[in-house]
C-alpha cells in the first residue's frame, strides 16, 4: 500500500470508533458486531484493490466504496476528550463528508461526546448542544487511573464518592440537552465483577439509563441493572391501581405505600411499565388512569 493510501486510510479510520451500548434504550447491545467487522476489514479492502488490480485504480473510487462498507451498520461514533464546541463541529463536518461519500443520509451517524478533561466536563452542556448530530453525552464512573483521574486529581475509592459530582454534572447536562437515555461511563474493571456491578449500579442510581462497556462479562450485569426489576414493576403497578381507584372516588391525590402520590407519579409509573414492556419483560395487566 502506498504512503498516500495509508495516510488516507488512517485519517478516515481514526474517528470511526464503533462501540457497544448496553442498557438504556431497549436494554440491548446497540452498535453491533457488523460495525467492528467493517472497521477491521477497511484497510484490507483498500489495500487489496489498490495493490492487486492490473490497471491503475482511482483511489477516490476505492475509498468511497470502502467507506460505504465501513459506515453501513454504524450508528454512532464515540469521540473522547472533546472540550470545545468547535471540536464537535469539526467531527460533525467530517462525518457529513463520510456520509456523503458513502451515500448515506446526512446526519444518520450520531456523535457520542465523551469529555475527559476538566474543561470538557465543565462545559458538558455546551458540547451536548453543539449540533443536532450529538446523540449522547457519556460520563459517570471514575476509574482507578486514566485521563479523567489525571485531569481532576481525585483519589479513587471503591465507594466512588469522589466522582459523584462529576457523574451528576454529566447526567444533568445530558438531561438539560434533551437526551432521553443518558449513557454512563460503565467500568474499566475486568477481574473484579463485584466492583463492576457496584459501579454500574451507581450509574443507574444517579440517573443514567445505559452504560458504555469494555468487556462482554459486564453485559448481563448491565442488562439486569438497567432493566426494571420485578419489585419495581409491582410497585409501579400499585401506583396505577391506587390512582385509578382515587379517580373513581373523585380524588386527584392519594396515599400509597406511605407516601402521597398524584398524576406526576402516575406518569413515572407508566413510563417504567412501558419501558419494561419494550424490553420484552412481561408486566401483566395494570389499571388505566383516565386523566392521562
Amino acid at each position: 500500500m502506498s504512503t498516500r493510501t495509508r495516510l488516507i486510510v488512517l485519517f478516515a479510520s481514526v474517528p470511526v470508533i464503533a462501540f457497544t451500548l448496553v442498557g438504556g434504550f431497549l436494554g440491548r447491545v446497540a452498535a453491533g458486531e457488523d460495525a467492528y467487522r467493517h472497521l477491521r476489514i477497511f484497510e484490507d479492502v483498500v489495500s487489496l484493490i489498490s495493490n492487486n488490480y492490473v490497471e491503475d485504480v482511482d483511489l477516490d473510487d476505492v475509498m468511497n466504496g470502502a467507506l460505504r462498507g465501513l459506515t453501513e451498520g454504524l450508528d454512532a461514533v464515540a469521540v473522547p476528550k472533546l472540550e470545545k464546541v468547535e471540536e464537535v463541529l469539526k467531527v460533525d463536518a467530517w462525518l457529513e463528508l463520510f456520509e456523503h461519500k458513502a451515500g448515506l443520509p446526512i446526519g444518520s451517524i450520531e456523535i457520542m461526546v465523551l469529555p475527559e478533561t476538566a474543561r470538557g466536563i465543565m462545559d458538558a452542556y455546551k458540547l451536548a448542544t453543539a449540533c443536532p448530530r450529538v446523540g449522547n453525552l457519556i460520563g459517570g464512573v471514575g476509574a482507578r487511573s486514566g485521563d479523567v483521574t489525571k485531569a481532576i486529581g481525585y483519589k479513587w475509592t471503591r465507594q466512588g464518592l469522589e466522582t459523584l459530582y462529576l457523574a451528576s454534572h454529566i447526567l444533568l447536562a445530558a438531561r438539560a440537552a434533551g437526551i432521553e437515555y443518558p449513557i454512563g461511563g460503565g467500568s474499566l474493571e475486568v477481574g473484579d465483577i463485584e466492583l463492576v456491578r457496584s459501579q454500574i449500579q451507581r450509574g443507574r442510581e444517579v440517573g443514567f439509563r445505559g452504560c458504555l462497556l469494555i468487556h462482554p462479562s459486564a453485559v448481563p450485569i448491565a442488562n439486569e441493572i438497567f432493566s426494571p426489576s420485578p419489585e419495581e414493576i409491582e410497585w409501579n403497578k400499585g401506583i396505577m391501581q391506587a390512582m385509578a381507584d382515587a379517580e373513581k372516588a373523585g380524588k386527584a391525590a392519594v396515599t400509597y405505600d406511605g407516601m402521597m402520590i398524584d398524576y406526576a407519579h402516575v406518569r413515572n409509573a407508566l413510563e417504567l411499565l412501558q419501558q419494561a414492556e419494550s424490553f420484552g419483560i412481561e408486566v401483566g395487566e395494570y389499571a388505566d388512569v383516565k386523566a392521562l
